[in-house]
C-alpha cells in the first residue's frame, strides 16, 4: 500500500490482495449500510441505536438515545452514498489493473469511520472481545472468527496507514 496526495485529494494504492480485501469489506459494509436495523442481531441493533447497556433511567436518557439514533441513522445515509462512489463501476478501485481509491481530503475522516463501522460491525456480529483480537489467528479453530479477526486487523493496518500518512 502507498499513500500520496493529489491537490485535494489523498490516492491509496493498492497491491493486489489489500484491493481485495478492501472491496469485499466495502461491499459487505455496503450491505449492511442498506440493511434495515430493526433487522440486525440484537448487539448489532443496540449499537447503531444507542442503547445503553448499563443501569440507566430510561426517563432521563430516552431524548438522548433518541438524538443519537436519529444521528447514527443520518450517518449511515451518508456514508453509504461515499460508498456507493468508491464502489461504482467507473472507479479506479474496481479496476484491478489502475488498484487504486481516490478521496476527496474532506471525505477522509469520512472514510476512517467507515473503516472503523465495518470493524465494529465484524466485532458485534462475531462477539470478540479485546482479549480474542490479541490472539495469534492461525491458531484460532473457526474459520469465520479467524476471517473476521483478519479482517479487522486489516482495516486496522488501513486506518493506521492513513493517519500515519496524514500526521507526516
Amino acid at each position: 500500500m502507498k499513500i500520496r496526495e493529489d491537490k485535494d485529494e489523498l490516492i491509496i494504492q493498492f497491491e493486489p490482495t489489500e484491493r481485495e480485501l478492501l472491496l469485499t469489506s466495502l461491499f459487505e459494509l455496503k450491505k449492511h449500510y442498506q440493511q434495515d436495523i430493526s433487522e440486525f442481531p440484537d448487539p448489532l441493533r443496540k449499537f447503531w441505536t444507542g442503547e445503553l447497556s448499563r443501569q440507566t433511567n430510561p426517563a432521563e436518557v430516552e431524548e438522548l438515545i433518541e438524538d443519537l439514533t436519529a444521528e447514527r441513522l443520518e450517518l449511515r445515509s451518508e456514508r453509504l452514498k461515499l460508498l456507493e462512489d468508491w464502489l461504482s463501476k467507473e472507479n479506479s478501485l474496481r479496476n484491478p489493473s489502475k488498484g487504486y481509491l481516490r478521496i476527496a481530503k474532506k471525505d477522509i475522516d469520512q472514510f476512517l469511520c467507515l473503516l472503523n463501522d465495518r470493524r465494529i460491525t465484524l466485532a458485534l456480529m462475531h462477539g470478540i472481545t479485546e482479549e480474542q483480537m490479541e490472539w495469534d489467528p492461525f491458531l484460532i479453530k473457526s474459520k469465520a472468527l479467524q476471517q473476521a479477526i483478519w479482517e479487522i486487523h486489516f482495516l486496522a493496518y488501513l486506518q493506521e496507514n492513513c493517519i500515519s500518512y496524514l500526521m507526516d
